[in-house]
């Protein structure tokens, strides 16, 4: 397949969404440009939506929120940003709080993040089953101070409580313990809080936020990074191709916030060239050897269902390193893809989505080499680029 194409891409979520809590904690109108679409956006909004200082702030939404006597019940759905963001939001507003969301979502870890909480003096109680949502939450004043949080299961923990820091009159200090996993996040949420106006440090394991509100500014959010591999997969499967893909960057700094941009770098192995021209960037073939290689996902979690998509279908023997934390996704990442994977070369290719939009994403393009392939559930790529099956309405798809 010969692929032209010119190719807006969805904003990024992890910004959107970073974007969002800082606005409601800064209780000024957000000045974004380039909001995102997704589902996990819209899921935020709609959970801040409850919390009386901000209706007037965001646009009015379709709650899914109920009130059970004094007890707000906030749904989050499948969103694990809007859980761990929300559990620091609500610890410190004034109410009564029970944080739920979808099965999947009950089985996501959040036992570092509700143990630094409450040793800052939250009042937060596990509804269900130890260490997950549902959460019971009555929120009380938190004025900062010093804790530590393991970065091992997940970067959103450390996350959430920085975002929250600038307003406890005490500031926040904070160790980081463990595995220091998907550390570009974190380095995304200081970059966009300093953005914002807020005084921090950041010393090898050390943070330091000091009580110095966020103030109002513009803010354009980039576009996504992670839904740009799935570009670079498609080019990596066609015979030739010149697709243009506008408003990335791959200079350091403000124009590129996301960790995932290392996958242009990653995919010079593969035979894809990336070149910039004016505001975009366009992926051509190069050549490449079919030989060894070897990735570590443990600061890029979100391009795993891509690269192992990637390697199996140009037959590329690779080792891949960094994985202890893709069970703990919408999905246990790898077994999924080793249960998909393993159903190329069947006669008709069906494959079961794993109520996960990367899973779908990094999928579909095997068409292009395998004939055509169907999903059970295609939408679920709502979650993170809702126009993907219509900017790949090439791809030999159905179902």
């Amino acid at each position: 397949m010969k692929l032209h194409c010119d190719i807006t891409l969805p904003a990024s979520k992890s910004e959107s969404n970073r974007a969002l809590m800082i606005a409601a904690y800064g209780d000024f109108a957000p000045v974004f440009q380039n909001l995102s679409d997704s589902n996990d956006t819209l899921v935020l909004k709609e959970a801040l939506q409850c919390l009386p200082s901000i209706d007037s702030i965001l646009p009015t939404f379709q709650r899914r929120n109920d009130i059970e006597g004094n007890q707000h019940i906030i749904d989050i759905a499948d969103c694990g940003t809007a859980a761990r963001f929300m559990t620091t939001y609500l610890a410190f507003h004034e109410g009564d709080w029970l944080l739920t969301g979808t099965e999947r979502m009950k089985q996501r870890p959040m036992t570092p993040l509700v143990d630094a909480l409450r040793v800052l003096g939250a009042n937060i109680q596990y509804a269900e089953n130890e260490g997950c949502l549902p959460l019971k939450i009555k929120g009380n004043q938190i004025k900062g101070g010093k804790v530590s949080i393991d970065m091992t299961q997940s970067s959103q923990f450390a996350s959430s409580l920085l975002l929250a820091a600038p307003l406890w009159p005490q500031g926040l200090e904070m160790e980081l313990l463990g595995e220091l996993s998907s550390l570009p996040y974190l380095e995304m949420t200081l970059a966009m809080m300093r953005h914002f106006g807020a005084e921090v440090e950041h010393k090898e394991r050390t943070i330091k936020v000091f009580p110095k509100p966020y103030q109002s500014r513009g803010f354009t959010i980039g576009a996504d990074w992670s839904a740009a591999s799935y570009w670079y997969e498609m080019a990596a499967f066609s015979e030739e191709c010149e697709i243009r893909i506008r408003s990335l960057s791959l200079s350091k700094g403000r124009s590129n916030l996301q960790g995932d941009a290392i996958i242009a770098e990653w995919m010079t192995q593969l035979g894809v060239g990336t070149f910039v021209e004016n505001d975009a960037i366009v992926l051509r073939k190069i050549p490449f050897e079919n030989s060894p290689l070897s990735f570590d996902f443990s600061q890029h979690p979100d391009l795993y269902p891509t690269v192992a998509a990637i390697c199996a279908g140009l037959n590329v023997e690779a080792t891949f390193t960094g994985l202890d934390n893709l069970a703990l996704k919408e999905s246990d990442r790898v077994e999924a893809m080793q249960t998909e994977l393993e159903k190329i070369g069947q006669h008709s290719l069906r494959f079961c989505a794993h109520n996960d939009h990367r899973i779908v994403m990094a999928l579909a393009p095997l068409s292009m080499l395998f004939s055509t392939v169907s999903f059970d559930h295609p939408e679920v790529v709502e979650k993170s680029y809702p126009s993907f099956w219509k900017d790949a309405s090439f791809l030999p798809v159905c179902g």
